[in-house]
């Protein structure tokens, strides 16, 4: 029942059923293994991301104590995958590039591309765009070998991100739509949403901002089904980021405001950046010494976490200040 509902994307009616079948399954250590793995997953994906990493590291646990490599190696790329998930690349990329070895030794190549689709999305926080993109196509080009169609569409909307930041919306677009092909065919909530989040992101990005608010609006409709508050915060911030370009700074303010008070529920640090950077703008035109600070803060935790693109949207706006409130706001990716 758990598994179904996690299959069809029901992420917080499945979390209660995981912990009852966890309850039940006493000392069947196999079974309970299970339970923390896809309870991890879980709760990932409603971005509970603390106890997500707490599940990994029991199931990893019980996989050692089974002498299951496999399964030991699944457990430390979902810690990764947590890791990741707040910001802690560079803890992330060190689990990945580890299981990576242990899977491509095993001949695992199911493991080896979720793994370089893992690497790569930590790799695009580092700031090493040209090396996400590279791994995410290694990783699309195995999923397609496996005929893995949600495989590919995830690292198509690891492309559709990377090529954003890069600068390319067009090959952005591109990607994200493909990958809403390829998710709305088999029926996956979460990827439909996520890729319709993208689409909006690339449209904003070539300043097609009315365009844009249709795909959040629907991006926004799935999140709110399936629960994730992480998403959806990042949902509303590009949302608000559109606009914000229009004009609309009441409208766009309220919802920065959601989306950092979900950011700061879950412990996501870079989401906060963002909210920072895009409401400091707005703010300074009324007030420019609290729009500033709000920036530098913005700048202070980008460089503390290492997330190199962050910091350098920091520096631009920062760039764009001392040219008055007339060159705000920027479009940021």
């Amino acid at each position: 029942m758990a598994e179904k509902k996690r299959g069809l994307s029901r992420f917080l009616d499945a979390i209660p059923l995981y912990l009852k079948a966890m309850r039940l399954a006493k000392k069947d250590r196999g079974l309970k293994r299970e339970c923390l793995f896809s309870l991890g997953d879980t709760y990932r994906m409603v971005g509970e991301f603390a106890k997500a990493g707490r599940c990994y590291t029991q199931a990893y646990r019980h996989a050692l104590g089974e002498d299951d490599a496999r399964g030991a190696l699944d457990a430390l790329v979902g810690l990764g995958l947590s890791l990741r998930a707040s910001g802690e690349h560079k803890k992330a990329l060190s689990i990945f590039d580890g299981c990576l070895r242990g899977f491509r030794m095993s001949k695992d190549r199911a493991g080896t591309a979720f793994t370089l689709w893992a690497r790569s999305g930590a790799l695009r926080l580092k700031g090493d765009i040209e090396g996400a993109i590279k791994g995410f196509k290694e990783a699309k080009r195995i999923f397609s070998l496996l005929r893995d169609r949600s495989g590919v569409g995830y690292c198509l909307t690891g492309l559709g991100g990377a090529y954003r930041v890069l600068g390319s919306p067009t090959d952005s677009h591109r990607c994200y739509s493909e990958a809403n092909r390829i998710f709305r065919a088999v029926k996956d909530t979460f990827g439909t949403a996520y890729s319709y989040c993208g689409i909006a992101n690339s449209l904003r990005m070539r300043g097609d901002y009315k365009g844009s608010l249709e795909y959040f609006r629907k991006a926004k409709q799935r999140y709110r089904r399936i629960g994730d508050r992480v998403s959806y915060a990042y949902t509303l911030w590009g949302e608000g980021s559109s606009l914000q370009m229009l004009g609309r700074h009441a409208v766009a303010m309220a919802g920065f405001e959601e989306a950092k008070r979900l950011f700061k529920q879950t412990g996501d640090k870079r989401g906060l950046v963002y909210c920072l950077l895009s409401e400091g703008q707005s703010v300074f035109i009324n007030d420019r010494k609290k729009g500033l600070r709000m920036i530098k803060d913005a700048l202070e935790i980008s460089s503390g976490l290492a997330l190199k693109v962050e910091k350098r949207y920091a520096k631009e706006v920062l760039s764009a200040i001392k040219k008055g409130p007339g060159a705000l706001p920027l479009c940021l990716a």
